[in-house]
């Protein structure tokens, strides 16, 4: 670029930081409403006790803007890495609704750029989590829930407008697996293919895809992902374009950050398959088979603000001649996040939910794929 007649070249790795804090500005101006407290869904902190003023959650919100704003300009200085890292974290142990995917990719982003020892390992690094992304991905859609709820529905149904009685032919209903087969493949070829260069135009296909799939002129649905999605379209354009990075190799581990790394990222996500870690920690993105939270409620006539997220009539299915407020529903249109889909939340939002709307006789239950009656569980 250039500044006053002066040409300006930033460094890859600045130029990536750059990107990311553009990102991740975007995105937690359009979600604000999660990261403060003065808001209708409940807050949910990691501990009880950390329940603050709303105050303290405004302080914290715009002190990560200004910190992500002067990383942007100033990504060397590590003060200023030091702190939006601090300030992160302890935003999110506040509330466990800021768990979301695409923060945690952003402050691994940062933590890597901070601690490593040079460009090369920072670039390899966010490779590898920009890698382990879209294997871990590709595999959780390799499921009878991701072909039920995101192929059959979202993208032939609602999308495309196809009939069930087409969407149920098998060749047709089973293709979807291509999806999670390519997003795979673009994982692995970053890390082993010297073709890198081809693999990241697949890749920015399938970002455009879901941009336009989710956008004004597809679904308009979940607006978080747009920079998220975009952001992935051009690391992966300013990582790959050159394809200067050697393959993924033993001697990889010779570092103890890389090694570490590779645990949290490369093994721990293995571990959620068996329901032994969360998902959201292990890149499980629209797959389907995560848990929906549902509450089930007679009248609310003292808090007018949950009769907009309450369904027009009783469910039979999971409320029990009840009336089902979703909570995916309720979270998306409010704070513009789903809910963080582990149990122990499901448990502490409960809790929450009874402490700010104390006269709501209430049940709390969840649902996951295949939506059958054992599957259907009382929080507790």
């Amino acid at each position: 670029m250039k500044r006053l007649g002066i040409t300006v070249s930033y460094p890859k790795e600045v130029i990536l930081i750059k990107i990311v804090c553009i990102a991740w500005l975007i995105a937690k101006v359009l979600s604000f409403k999660v990261w403060i407290s003065d808001r209708y869904f409940p807050v949910v902190p990691v501990v009880d006790s950390l329940t603050l003023p709303n105050e303290f959650h405004l302080f914290l919100f715009f002190i990560s803007l200004l910190g992500i704003t002067s990383a942007f300009f100033y990504p060397n200085k590590k003060g200023i890495l030091i702190s939006v890292i601090v300030i992160e974290v302890a935003s999110c142990v506040l509330d466990y609704m800021r768990w979301q995917p695409w923060e945690y990719q952003y402050l691994l982003t940062f933590v890597f750029f901070l601690f490593s020892k040079d460009r090369k390992q920072f670039l390899f690094l966010l490779t590898f989590l920009i890698a382990v992304t879209y294997i871990f991905s590709g595999i959780h859609k390799f499921s009878g829930s991701f072909l039920y709820s995101f192929w059959d529905r979202t993208i032939l149904h609602n999308l495309l407008h196809l009939p069930y009685r087409i969407i149920k032919i098998p060749i047709l209903h089973y293709s979807g697996l291509i999806l999670a087969a390519i997003e795979i493949f673009i994982g692995v070829g970053i890390l082993f293919s010297r073709h890198r260069r081809s693999i990241s135009f697949l890749a920015i296909l399938m970002h455009l895809f879901i941009v336009i799939l989710y956008g004004p002129f597809g679904l308009n649905h979940n607006i978080i992902i747009f920079p998220w999605n975009l952001a992935m379209i051009a690391l992966v354009m300013v990582l790959f374009y050159k394809n200067s990075l050697s393959n993924f190799t033993v001697s990889f581990f010779k570092s103890k950050l890389n090694s570490i790394v590779f645990l949290l990222i490369g093994v721990m996500p293995i571990f959620s398959l068996f329901g032994k870690w969360d998902d959201y920690l292990s890149f499980n993105l629209y797959s389907g088979n995560i848990k929906t939270l549902a509450i089930c409620v007679e009248e609310v006539p003292e808090y007018p603000e949950l009769e907009k997220y309450k369904s027009g009539v009783k469910s039979n299915r999971y409320c029990k001649d009840a009336y089902l407020i979703n909570t995916t529903t309720w979270a998306l249109e409010e704070l513009k996040v789903p809910v963080y889909p582990q149990e122990r939340v499901f448990k502490m939002l409960q809790d929450q939910f009874n402490i700010k709307y104390p006269n709501v006789k209430n049940t709390f239950v969840y649902y996951w794929y295949p939506y059958q009656n054992e599957n259907l569980k009382e929080v507790r």
